[in-house]
């Protein structure tokens, strides 16, 4: 991704069908509530990570000598920031909501993760037993229901 974007660091990289992936006008994302990000790819790349806060670096001929080495040590110590446990739970919860919703054959957007993360934890269900067929049933189940709730308004 380079300096514009940063580097993917501590997160996961995810593959999914590609037209699995709704197309949106914005495809970085950010979940405050979790504190972390998403890119949702259109090819089917889908990056999971800690919210990383943006810089702009589009006035690089303007930095001097000093401001080049004070920004490297920014990055030195980014380099050696360890990811709270929370958010890495958060991280993983979300990753597993999004394997789910593939192999659930589910499209894939903001709305339907958010909702998948918080069903996860409604019913208390551990990050590992998300990828268990129980919670299969219920992403299902759930999505069943609120497609019933839409073709009723109608």
């Amino acid at each position: 991704m380079g300096q514009k974007y940063g580097k993917l660091k501590r997160g996961q990289l995810l593959a999914v069908p590609p037209y699995l992936v709704k197309r949106r006008k914005q495809h970085f994302l950010q979940l405050e509530k979790y504190g972390i990000d998403l890119v949702l790819g259109c090819n089917g790349f889908i990056w999971v990570g800690e919210h990383v806060e943006a810089t702009d670096n589009m006035v690089e001929d303007q930095v001097s000598k000093s401001e080049e080495q004070s920004y490297v040590t920014i990055l030195n110590e980014q380099e050696h920031h360890q990811t709270p446990l929370e958010t890495r739970q958060n991280i993983y919860r979300t990753s597993n909501a999004i394997r789910v919703l593939s192999a659930l054959g589910f499209n894939i957007s903001i709305e339907v993760i958010t909702r998948t993360v918080e069903l996860s934890s409604s019913l208390n269900i551990d990050i590992h037993d998300m990828l268990g067929a129980e919670f299969y049933v219920f992403v299902a189940e759930a999505e069943a229901k609120r497609r019933s709730l839409l073709t009723k308004r109608k």
